[in-house]
């Protein structure tokens, strides 16, 4: 039995040793580059992209948000204007997490390619936590505006990410044409929730928590009223639909798969369902994505002018 007990202990201090390590190290790791970081990593490539940032502000009285984007050129070796392909993150991240897409030639000769920091990440005032989806999509409205020329919009969502281009494309059914699902979290109460979440959100440990994990963990916790938030609107989109989820994920569970095909009744939808994968997707199937991603703009017809048929 005492031998039991001792083993228990060094148990307990093994897991809050390791657990205080993962804070501190998260208070000196954010998942995000400086903007000059983010150029020397693609120094050497011949497309490169570069880093942006605009202000938006949701009425007159409210506070301004700067949110900072990357892209690539818009125009092809050729001239031609590109597809543009528009990747949104999860939590906790940063524009950086799609970093391998920027530097995949094939993706690069076939489309304009960007990343953005979500609202509180990475150098979209960093810390500053926005948990309404449909709050986040309104302050990434002005990228959708900027590429509304573009002869495709595709918007890749991973995680939570996903979460919110689902509200782009509910905003936006005559722009975007395409919504790549990773991992999302689509569905009211389709994620885990770990015990840990709700004594972090307790108010004597929650600014103590480093910024980045307070932002992913507030979000998480609001996820639930979020989605429930936008329900409705899922009839609103009209954009080709593309699933891709692990089945052993258990963060984000593969029923969200069949909620959104149960949803979205006015778009087309295909899933990809990957017997061996968690959450981790982007991660470890980029090369998988980077295929989906060229068929598609494969398969990339021009929009119609509009003016064209009204005259007609």
């Amino acid at each position: 039995m005492k031998r039991f007990f001792r083993l228990l202990g060094w148990t307990l201090v093994i897991v809050v040793i390791l657990a205080a390590g993962a804070v501190v190290i998260a208070w000196v790791l954010d998942f995000r580059q400086t903007d000059q970081e983010l150029m020397a990593e693609f120094r050497r490539q011949s497309v490169r992209p570069t880093v942006h940032r605009y202000q938006v502000s949701l009425s007159d009285s409210a506070p301004t948000r700067t949110i900072r984007f990357m892209e690539t050129p818009a125009r092809s070796r050729s001239g031609e204007r590109l597809p543009v392909v528009l990747f949104v993150h999860g939590a906790p991240s940063s524009l950086s997490f799609f970093n391998g897409f920027f530097k995949d030639t094939a993706l690069l000769d076939r489309a304009q390619l960007v990343a953005v920091d979500r609202p509180g990440y990475g150098y979209s005032d960093f810390g500053r936590v926005e948990t309404s989806i449909i709050r986040q999509a309104q302050f990434l409205q002005p990228l959708i505006d900027r590429y509304r020329n573009a002869p495709q919009l595709i918007i890749v969502g991973s995680s939570y990410g996903g979460s919110v281009s689902a509200r782009l494309a509910m905003n936006n059914p005559g722009r975007v044409d395409h919504v790549v699902f990773v991992s999302s979290a689509l569905g009211p109460g389709l994620e885990r929730t770990y015990p840990i979440s709700y004594l972090v959100d307790s108010p004597l440990l929650h600014w103590g928590i480093p910024p980045l994990l307070r932002l992913a963990n507030d979000e998480k916790l609001a996820h639930y009223q979020a989605l429930r938030a936008i329900l409705p609107d899922w009839d609103r989109i009209r954009a080709k639909i593309t699933m891709l989820h692990g089945q052993r994920d258990e963060l984000v569970y593969p029923t969200n798969v069949s909620f959104a095909q149960q949803h979205l009744v006015n778009a087309p939808v295909k899933q990809f369902l990957l017997p061996e994968s968690r959450h981790d997707i982007v991660m470890n199937k980029r090369e998988y994505i980077a295929s989906i991603l060229l068929d598609i703009l494969t398969n990339v017809q021009g929009k119609p002018d509009v003016k064209a048929l009204v005259q007609r």
